[in-house]
């Protein structure tokens, strides 16, 4: 780990801007040449806006480009693993028994880091960059710190809800590899933090490229953030008040609605936000193939290219029928996969669809569930309005009574091998009664001894750490 984070500055200096044409202006100046030290590149307004775009570059950096860095995700209800070849990564979380040598697994884990240690870098410098802006240059700095601000929150998200609990690094300064894991409460404690700071700081419109971070995105993180900590292993039941405060806020004022078909909210190239053909997608990322070479664009149609996200057969034979169902799968000689029509196909040598992070139906579900256990009111009337809304789309008939475990399914099928199902798992508890229904037919069984359980759901953390800095041990 500490090698990830010691090598932040040399990507957030000298990273190519091969993505400067989605986020960013076209004509920044970016330093190519020699050993620039973190103090010396951080003295001009220039500086402060490619510094920014070099930790998007981090992010976007193969992150979220390719299924091989989340291997966790195979854990849920929502894909089964099928058996062979290179699919054991997948497989072992299928089983429930993950290796801390899993490759793939570790890959994701390194570039969680390598962008925690690039935006720790970019803040350490607020005060020299404070040092010579004035003016309108201060409103630029204000943004770009809400930027950097967002974009730590979203990754330190991303490593608690996957590995538990972990180091919690909030500077570069003083960095020993053997920092001992943080608490939930410190770790919920700092995203929330920094994703109130990104919420107060950036407007509602993103700046100098469709795919940087606005008040929007920040805020609709947040309130995924407070629905998460209100529930497993954190448990602060009073969180999902603030959750449902924070979501009603961007559904009454954000851009954001659902389209009227599925067609529209992804899997074609005209659905980007780039194309400005999406309405629902809230927080996306550019595929962008010369980054990655071949194995770039979006990680879920990858996925389905390669056979390596089937659905599990109960998860299908239970999904409600109608033009949801027939959207979101294709049978393909008896084996159900998503559906190319859903999650696009793979498109190697241009650049190809959005990766969806956060659609606008999960921010409604989110709301719904929020309000209900908020107030303990299963016919609350905005709670079922935001609810509604979705299944009618899927063309299902509404509720005038629903329950937390009813929205909580309603967004699995909504959101079906997107971002959600194995989160939504563990912070619901519910990874025994989702396992107890499993298909017997699959060819991956539960393992008869699960190191993956419904009180300890972690990902293990990958053994070369734990072996450098054995305060990472749990």
């Amino acid at each position: 780990m500490k090698k990830q984070l010691t090598k932040s500055i040399r990507k957030i200096v000298y990273l190519s801007v091969l993505i400067v044409s989605f986020i960013s202006c076209d004509d920044l100046p970016v330093d190519t040449k020699g050993e620039l030290a973190a103090e010396q590149f951080y003295s001009s307004v220039a500086d402060i806006e490619s510094g920014t775009l070099g930790v998007y570059s981090v992010l976007l950096d193969k992150l979220f480009a390719n299924s091989e860095n989340y291997c966790h995700f195979w854990a849920a209800d929502d894909r089964t693993a099928v058996t062979g070849s290179n699919k054991t990564f997948y497989l072992e979380f299928d089983q429930m028994v993950p290796l801390a040598t899993n490759a793939w697994q570790t890959n994701g884990w390194n570039q969680l880091w390598e962008i925690i240690g690039a935006a720790n870098t970019f803040l350490d410098n607020e005060e020299q960059m404070r040092s010579f802006v004035e003016g309108e240059d201060l409103e630029l700095l204000e943004r770009s710190l809400g930027e950097v601000h967002y974009l730590r929150g979203l990754i330190y998200f991303e490593l608690v809800r996957t590995w538990g609990t972990v180091p919690l690094i909030t500077s570069q300064a003083d960095i020993t590899g053997q920092e001992p894991l943080a608490t939930f409460d410190a770790i919920y404690a700092s995203i929330i933090d920094d994703l109130t700071y990104a919420k107060n700081n950036l407007g509602p419109t993103s700046v100098n490229g469709t795919y940087r971070a606005n008040k929007w995105w920040a805020q609709s993180l947040l309130a995924n953030v407070y629905l998460t900590s209100a529930g497993f292993p954190l448990k602060k039941t009073e969180n999902y008040a603030l959750a449902a405060a924070e979501a009603k806020e961007v559904i009454d004022n954000g851009p954001y609605a659902l389209e009227g078909e599925y067609g529209g909210i992804m899997g074609k190239r005209e659905n980007n936000l780039s194309e400005n053909g999406n309405t629902e997608a809230i927080i996306a990322f550019p595929a962008f193939v010369p980054l990655d070479g071949w194995s770039a664009g979006n990680y879920q149609a990858e996925a389905i290219l390669f056979g390596d996200k089937v659905v599990e057969k109960t998860f299908y034979a239970n999904f409600p029928e109608g033009v949801r169902k027939d959207f979101t799968f294709d049978n393909v000689g008896g084996v159900i996969q998503y559906s190319k029509e859903k999650f696009g196909e793979q498109d190697f040598g241009s650049v190809n669809k959005d990766i969806n992070y956060l659609r606008y139906p999960e921010l409604l579900l989110i709301y719904a569930e929020a309000q209900i256990r908020a107030t303990g009111n299963n016919s609350d009337p905005s709670a079922l309005s935001a609810l509604n809304a979705v299944r009618q789309r899927a063309d299902l008939l509404p509720l005038d009574s629903a329950t937390w475990e009813q929205v909580v399914w309603e967004k699995a099928w909504e959101l079906a091998g997107e971002w959600t199902r194995w989160y939504d798992i563990i912070r619901t508890e519910t990874l025994d009664e989702v396992n107890a229904i499993r298909s017997s037919e699959e060819p991956a069984q539960l393992s008869s001894s699960p190191t993956l359980t419904e009180s300890f759901p972690w990902s293990p953390i990958p053994a070369n750490d734990v072996n450098i800095n054995p305060n990472l041990a749990k």
